[in-house]
């Protein structure tokens, strides 16, 4: 027999594999030794789930590598090891890689009804799906395959639905009408903290509002006008206020006046007073603008103001502003507006300006706060319940850092939207009646478009919950809950290993719903590795 000059792993590695397969030798089965005082011990871990839309990045190869040689330790100590492999469905993600899909056939989502792409991202999601098991192989993950959960697997679907209908009719789930993060390129709104920021340099517009003719001393006294300071002059076609700080001197006589709006005529508009306002921005007067502004919204809501919706969610102008400026993209109209501002003989400065600018984590497109219904968490009672764990010592953070972040991060919290306008992921199991916009019931039949009750008809929810919904759920659905044996053994689990981008997307929300779902911690220690960049600094992913 002759010997290679040097060992070639990739001749043997896959009989090796299959060979600890054979022999269960990544089952959870009790080794020969115990811990100290004869007790046995158990270790758990589930690995976060890549996205099945790609093959394995070198990111996710950093986090097998981790968690394998963390579980064969645990083994080798003669624990009663369990490590859980699976993919996610990842609904956002995975209609962004499908679209560019798309894109190079020259074909759109729009070329499409809802039904044909989601089986053609079905489709597409299930041979990459493979593929990531076959990589994972061939990197010797010591994984359990027989426990490989898929997050459209069925009893991830309806562990989510059982969790929507709970915390739905304990108040904690609410539809509402509130202004959302959305991506008019994508045309799917976001949560806060999927919003990513980027420092610009725009221009700060200064725009005059004619005091109305006779109201009240003012006008007799010489004032007659309010200037206003705007980064977004697209949005000053249908105010419902001018507001004030209500200490601010400059402007306290000026409360409850009314003014009139350029541009838009026979609609006056009041001014008012508002802590809100900082006097120190701009004029000191700023707009309140509740159809696109999330804190506008909150000082529209405490005066009683109405909310006036000007962008579509194609990025375009509404039916709401005046007619030359109807269907412009917004930044044509801004171009048209300040024409129009100008030739009016409004505009009275113009300055430089750094500001901050809400984007699309994918791609880049400015978000547009709009008014959208959607469906919402009420999130602070939750957070409250995380908070008071953690600070009780029942999950430990390595780095230890991770858990003041985490902490933070739960005191500041904001109702989480759940709603996606998109095809792919887990439809909202919820059906409104289409005689009564507020009437909505829950059933979990969503395969079907429209349902009967009684004498009712009741329309589906065409929108998917965003999948850090499904996915916060992770602890749960991989032990078979909640009357699983794997459950009973091994939960909570010992530790949740992942990259540091989601500590609050992902973490946070496993703990809160554990807790919420079970009255205890989802696992016992955190451990937050770095990520890898690319070349640019950004870090990688396959969308």
């Amino acid at each position: 027999m002759r010997l290679a000059k040097a060992y070639e792993p990739k001749k043997y590695e896959t009989d090796i594999y299959s060979l600890w397969e054979k022999n269960g030798a990544f089952k959870p089965t009790m080794r020969p030794s115990t811990g100290v005082g004869g007790t046995k011990r158990t270790f758990s871990l589930a690995a976060p789930p890549p996205n099945a839309n790609a093959n394995l990045h070198i990111g996710y190869a950093l986090t097998v590598a981790i968690e394998d040689a963390i579980v064969r330790y645990r083994r080798m100590k003669g624990d009663k090891t369990l490590f859980i492999p699976g993919a996610d469905h990842a609904g956002f993600e995975t209609w962004v890689v499908y679209e560019k899909e798309l894109a190079k056939k020259g074909k759109s989502r729009f070329d499409y009804s809802r039904e044909e792409l989601y089986r053609q991202v079905w489709d597409f999601v299930e041979k990459n799906k493979h593929n990531l098991e076959s990589q994972m192989r061939a990197m010797g993950a010591s994984v359990d395959w027989e426990r490989f959960v898929y997050t459209l697997d069925n009893r991830v679907v309806s562990t989510t639905y059982d969790s929507f209908q709970k915390m739905w009719e304990e108040g904690l789930i609410y539809r509402g009408k509130r202004i959302v993060n959305y991506c008019t390129f994508h045309g799917t709104g976001f949560a806060d903290i999927e919003v990513v920021h980027e420092r610009e340099k725009t221009k700060l517009w200064h725009i005059a509002y004619p005091l109305v003719e006779g109201d009240g001393p003012s006008t007799s006294l010489g004032v007659k006008e309010v200037v206003i300071a705007t980064t977004r002059p697209e949005t000053k076609l249908g105010q419902s206020a001018l507001m004030v700080h209500p200490k601010d001197k400059r402007y306290q006589h000026l409360v409850g006046k009314k003014v009139n709006q350029p541009l838009v005529p026979d609609s006056p508009i009041p001014i008012i007073a508002d802590e809100y306002v900082e006097m120190d921005f701009g004029t000191g007067v700023v707009t309140v603008t509740p159809g696109h502004d999330p804190n506008d919204f909150e000082v529209a809501q405490r005066h009683k103001l109405p909310a006036i919706e000007l962008i579509t969610t194609e990025g375009k102008m509404s039916d709401n502003v005046p007619p030359p400026f109807r269907g412009l993209p917004v930044q044509k109209a801004r171009t048209s507006i300040l024409a129009a501002l100008e030739e009016g003989g409004y505009l009275r400065e113009v300055k430089d300006y750094v500001h901050s600018v809400a984007k699309c984590y994918r791609c880049g497109t400015p978000i547009e706060p709009l008014l959208r219904e959607q469906w919402f968490i009420s999130m602070q009672p939750l957070a409250d319940k995380a908070i008071k764990a953690l600070r009780a010592g029942k999950i430990n953070f390595l780095p230890e850092s991770k858990k003041d972040q985490t902490i933070r991060y739960l005191q500041e919290v904001k109702d989480w939207n759940i709603s996606r306008q998109i095809a792919w992921g887990i439809p909202v199991p919820a059906f409104v009646n289409v005689d009564d916009g507020g009437d909505w019931i829950f059933n979990s039949d969503v395969s079907q478009e429209a349902i009967k009750v009684g004498d009712k008809t009741y329309h589906r929810d065409p929108d998917v919950f965003d999948t850090w919904f499904s996915s916060g759920h992770w602890p749960l659905v991989t032990l078979d809950w909640p009357k699983g044996d794997d459950f009973k053994q091994f939960y909570p689990l010992s530790l949740m290993e992942t990259g540091g981008e989601i500590l609050y997307q992902w973490v946070a929300r496993m703990i809160m719903l554990g807790l919420y779902l079970t009255n205890k911690v989802p696992f016992s220690d955190v451990y937050i590795h770095g990520y890898v960049l690319a070349q640019d600094g950004a870090k990688m992913s396959k969308s």
